[in-house]
């Protein structure tokens, strides 16, 4: 802006030299470069943080009167450090001359209440001098001895400053130097600091001036800076901005300060912004003191390399200076606000792409997207304000306008290459084709920008109005594709009011373009947007039914928001049946603003892929919950939060984790309509859509079998067809066909092997007719007679006809069966002509009576014991039981003379006979059991049971014996004392077998181990010789109880004795048992009687 100095000035301290300049002059400039070189520590006062600075200084000859003065706060301009430089090294020279001019020089500091100096005795050796002796008292000796006797800091000597060996001692003063400018600096620092802080608490006070204290302050944020402390100069000039914004906003609420009057003026000028070292002009208008605080705020923000800290201020300020003008009152010419707005915003981005650094670019592009955005609205208000938008032409007073408003920019020439923003915008106001141009490439820069950044929704706010543009331009396929993309975007994201309005204007871009099936479109969505007045909707709604009658092929619209489903439910319970109907009931909400006639509405039915990828619902309805669920955009994530603790349990870190698959973009191919070939329809045709709630039941017949689901759905208006999304989660049924069925069922009690019984045959027809006259044949194993027919004998295979049957209709038949009494385990083949293999249908039959027999021998005698057990669940009369064994053996029946008998289910008989031993035994004897039976009260024929078995091994060989006797001495057996068990086997008859020259017999003492205890072996082998007498074996045995006790059982085996080796395998003695008949154990059953012991408790 005008009245902006582009010069620098040199802010560094001023610092005096007084005494002999010419030693001075050698050494100035070594001392100006070494002094900003190296860093210092800052020491403030008011427990502030030490800060690492860097500070040069500028020397000017001592004069007394430029010394600063109690009132004078500028400490730039004013001296803060004073310097007295001697060459000096006679003693006697500074007695006479030096001595005193030092203390003319401390009178006038002292004068002035100024005590940051310092003496500097300069001292030149060469080489004939270093051989003399050096004076006892030296110059800076007596100097320190004068004038700072507790100041020894304040006098310093440097040796050879103009020679490369004496870097030490040029470090020194160096250090010395930077030390004493520091504290002189910040005790002027902190002087300017109080009296800051006492200007701002008089604020208020009559006679203040904002201007006044404004220099103050800048003067410390100057100092600061100068310090490299930028971020504290930043915090100074933030008070002042907060300070001036607050006098102003409080000017509107009480008394306005008389100061404020001065800014209250008319705006005259609107230059350019221009960021970097500027001046404020003596008498500054409020935008000119605005901008000169933003250039320096900015300058600050530069200087720390925050680009897009600066850019992110920008917007903010350029709103405060807007409200600020309102609020004062101030009067500008049209437009010129707007000037000076697109300017600022302008220069801010010019710098920002100056300053660019690549690791920046996403910080501050988040900003500088609303910076083209802001710079191009108020170019376009320009334009309408000066006639050259689109389609206008400028009169000759907006002609003048646009003078009026160059001339009030001023001259701020750029170059060729980058031209500065006051040229784009007088450049951009001079025609309409340089504006158009100019408007579209900011407007295209802040679209990609925000795009850029991730901002879709504001490049998409910014699209409408570039698609205005176009529309004034008459590039209706242009404005169509901004539109479209706002529409699409604004409607995903719930913008339902912004995305009705983008609709209604681009209807009104395609009914310009004469487009008219995609006017029908937006048309559509324009009448069902419920944000917009009812009076539009209509207008709308008309105008799509207009030109639907005029549509020539049919025009497919997504549902949207025209159509919502609520509710889809299958009312088909379980699996539907082939040839059946599908019912469906649909609740869906139409938002048209009035009732429509559809002339279908159908809901399509697809096939069901092998392999599912997407999810199923297993009910039968699908609810509005479940349809929103399905929506990816409305979906939740799932998060969990992560706490991150020390070693100590306090808390280290949150954060948030979500463990789900990464999002993925939204695909924006166009959708997939199904294929409405195979479909449900609306039971009632034409249908009456009306606005709200409405109830749709479609029905479709299910003539092929397979697995299907519901697809998408579908209103045909005419030649417009509103379809919906897929229906998703799926809603799944399966058709299926069912065959007729043939099964055998018989009663609940079991079959019984040699009565006839009934069984039913039922036949089911299935979801499809079959021939009256097919035959079904039964088919029956060995043993098994079957018949069909009432009166018809018992065959083996059987058949009968369907018969007129309704689908899944039932019949019931009468089979008879009879199973041999041999046999248990029969099987029943079915076979029909629909199948390609038989039915086998197993049946198990149980004998009415079981039977069963036992041997008991009395030593040489023989018994037979059989007994017979019913296993009908009806009771049985069985009688004249008969035993036939072998084909003369003789058989004497015990069983007396008996009636007939009634045997229950479960219920056992027992009949005995004795088998008379015949001289001359045989190996086996053929014994045969028969016996009639019949059903109890049901008058039929007896029927008899035979039982047949073998007899083998029953002659007695072996008889064996034992008697239990007390030991000598003892009259009676006693617990706890040994006794004898006598065993005695005796040989009473041979084999049938060639006789053995020895037979060896295997014996074994089986004690209960609570009862008794065996002494000694429990088991032997004896030898039988023919003829020989009885073998005898003498056991010691002891009761370990009292009373009646029954003698340990004894068991004999036949043995076997090794044959010795034979071959390649050796062969071991072995055990063969006796058949039951074989051995007569005499044992069994008898008892010793067992005392107590005399000393026994328990007497």
């Amino acid at each position: 802006m005008n009245g902006i100095e582009k010069e620098m000035i040199d802010r560094r301290p001023l610092v005096t030299c007084a005494g002999e300049i010419e030693v001075f002059s050698a050494i100035e400039d070594n001392l100006l470069q070494s002094l900003p070189k190296d860093s210092a520590e800052w020491k403030r006062s008011l427990g502030r943080p030490v800060r690492s600075v860097h500070i040069g200084a500028n020397f000017v000859p001592f004069s007394s009167v430029g010394l600063p003065k109690g009132t004078q706060w500028d400490l730039i301009r004013q001296p803060l450090f004073h310097i007295y430089w001697t060459e000096c090294s006679d003693v006697d020279v500074y007695k006479s001359t030096l001595k005193e001019d030092i203390e003319t020089w401390l009178r006038e500091l002292t004068f002035k209440d100024i005590q940051d100096w310092l003496i500097v005795v300069v001292e030149n050796y060469d080489g004939k001098r270093a051989n003399k002796l050096l004076p006892r008292t030296t110059v800076l000796d007596k100097i320190r001895a004068d004038f700072a006797p507790k100041q020894g800091d304040r006098c310093i000597s440097v040796i050879n400053p103009g020679k490369s060996d004496a870097t030490e001692s040029w470090k020194g003063l160096v250090t010395r130097i930077r030390h004493l400018l520091l504290i002189a600096y910040a005790k002027a620092v902190s002087r300017l600091e109080d009296h800051v802080r006492q200007q701002r608490e008089r604020r208020n006070d009559p006679g203040w001036k904002f201007m006044e204290y404004f220099q103050l302050q800048e003067e410390l944020a100057q100092v600061l800076e100068m310090l490299g402390l930028y971020g504290e100069a930043l915090v100074q000039f933030d008070e002042l901005d907060a300070l001036f914004s607050q006098f102003v906003v409080n000017g509107v609420t009480c008394e306005s300060v008389a100061w404020l009057n001065d800014f209250q003026t008319p705006l005259e000028r609107w230059h350019a912004l221009k960021l970097g070292p500027s001046h404020l002009p003596r008498s500054p208008s409020i935008l000119e003191l605005r901008a000169y605080l933003f250039a320096k705020q900015a300058h600050m923000l530069l200087l720390t390399d925050k680009v897009w800290q600066m850019a992110s201020r920008c917007l903010p300020f350029l709103h405060t200076c807007t409200r600020e003008l309102s609020i004062l009152e101030i009067s500008s010419p049209p437009g010129a606000l707007e000037c000076w707005l697109f300017l600022a915003a302008m220069e801010v981005l010019q710098t920002c792409d100056k300053f660019n650094h690549a690791d920046e670019v996403e910080a501050y592009s988040m900003h500088t997207a609303s910076l083209w955005a802001y710079a191009s609205q108020k170019l376009k208000a320009l334009g309408e304000l000066c006639g050259l938008l689109p389609g206008s032409t400028p009169t000759s007073e907006q002609l003048h306008v646009v003078v009026g408003l160059s001339a009030g920019m001023g001259d701020n020439p750029g170059t060729p290459i980058a031209p500065s923003p006051t040229d784009k915008l007088k450049e951009a106001l001079c025609s309409q084709e340089a504006f158009n141009k100019t408007y579209l490439e900011l407007a295209e820069l802040a679209m990609g920008t925000y795009k850029h950044t991730g901002r879709v929704r504001s490049a998409r706010l910014i699209g409408r109005e570039v698609a205005a543009f176009y529309m004034l331009l008459g590039e209706t396929q242009k404005t169509a594709a901004f539109l479209s993309d706002a529409s699409r975007l604004f409607r995903q994201d719930g913008w339902l009011e912004v995305a009705a309005q983008t609709d209604r204007e681009l209807a009104d871009c395609y009914k310009q373009a004469q487009d008219w099936r995609k006017f029908i479109r937006c048309c559509a969505h324009v009448s069902a947007a419920v944000d917009l007045d009812t009076l539009v909707r209509w207008n709308y709604f008309d105008e799509m039914r207009k030109h639907v009658d005029k549509l020539d092929k049919s025009l497919i619209v997504p549902f949207s928001d025209i159509i919502k489903i609520v509710s889809v439910s299958v009312k088909n319970g379980g699996i539907v049946m082939q040839d059946s109907t599908i019912e469906l009931e649909c609740l869906v909400t139409s938002n048209f603003p009035r009732e429509i006639l559809c002339s279908n509405v159908l809901v399509s039915l697809e096939n069901e892929p092998n392999k599912r990828t997407e999810r199923y619902l297993k009910g039968r309805s699908l609810t509005d919950k479940e349809l929103r669920n399905s929506d990816g955009g409305l979906k939740k994530l799932k998060i969990q939060s992560y706490l991150d603790y020390k070693q100590d349990k306090q808390l280290s870190s949150v954060s948030v984790v979500n463990k789900s698959k990464e999002l993925q973009r939204k695909d924006s191919s166009p959708p997939v309509y199904s294929d409405f070939g195979r479909c449900l329809e609306a039971v009632k045709l034409p249908s009456l859509l009306t606005p709200g709630i409405n109830v749709m039941r479609l029905t479709a017949k299910a003539s092929q079998i397979g697995k299907y689901h519901f697809g998408q759905m579908a209103f045909h208006i005419g030649q417009l067809q509103l379809v919906s999304q897929p229906l998703i989660p799926r809603l799944a049924i399966e058709v299926i066909e069912e065959g007729p069925s043939l099964r055998l069922y018989k009663e609940p009690a079991p079959l019984l092997a040699g009565f006839e019984q009934t069984m039913n045959v039922i036949f089911t027809a299935g979801s499809y007719t079959i021939d009256p006259t097919t035959k079904i044949r039964l088919n029956a194993s060995r043993g098994l007679s079957l018949q069909i027919e009432p009166e018809a004998a018992l065959t083996s295979s059987c058949e009968f006809e369907v018969g007129h049957q309704e689908m899944f209709s039932s019949t019931r038949r009468k089979l008879r069966v009879l199973a041999d009494m041999l046999s248990k385990d029969q099987q029943v083949s079915i076979i029909c002509p629909w199948l390609a293999k038989p039915i086998v249908v197993s049946l198990s039959f149980t004998p009415p009576l079981t039977s069963s027999w036992k041997l008991h021998t009395v030593k040489h005698r023989k018994f037979l014991l059989i007994n017979l057990m019913g296993q009908c669940h009806t009771d049985l009369i069985v009688g004249r039981p008969k035993l036939v064994v072998g084909k003369e053996r003789e058989i004497v029946d015990k069983n007396g003379e008996q009636e007939d008998e009634i045997l229950q289910n479960g219920l056992s008989y027992s009949y005995m006979w004795e088998l008379i031993m015949d001289p001359k035994p045989s190996l086996t004897l053929n014994a045969e059991f028969n016996i009639t039976y019949r059903l109890k009260g049901i008058l039929m024929e007896p029927k008899l049971y035979q039982y047949f078995f073998d007899i083998t091994d029953y002659q007695t060989l072996y008889v064996l014996d034992a008697t239990l006797e007390p030991t000598k001495g003892n009259e009676f057996c006693r617990v706890g004392f040994l006794c004898h068990l006598n065993l005695s086997i005796k040989n009473v008859g041979d084999t049938l077998e060639k006789k053995a020259a020895t037979r060896s017999i295997m014996y074994e003492v089986l004690a209960e181990q609570s009862v008794w205890a065996v002494c000694g072996r429990t088991a032997g082998v004896v030898s039988f010789e023919p003829e020989m007498e009885p073998q005898t074996i003498v056991l010691d045995i002891m009761p370990l109880t009292s009373g009646y006790l029954p003698l340990p059982l004894v068991r004999i085996s036949k043995y076997i004795p090794a044959e010795g080796h034979s071959g390649k395998h050796e062969t071991h003695p072995r055990l063969e048992p006796f058949s039951p008949g074989q051995v007569y154990n005499a044992t069994k059953g008898k008892q010793v009687h067992v005392i107590v012991t005399p000393n026994d408790s328990n007497l």
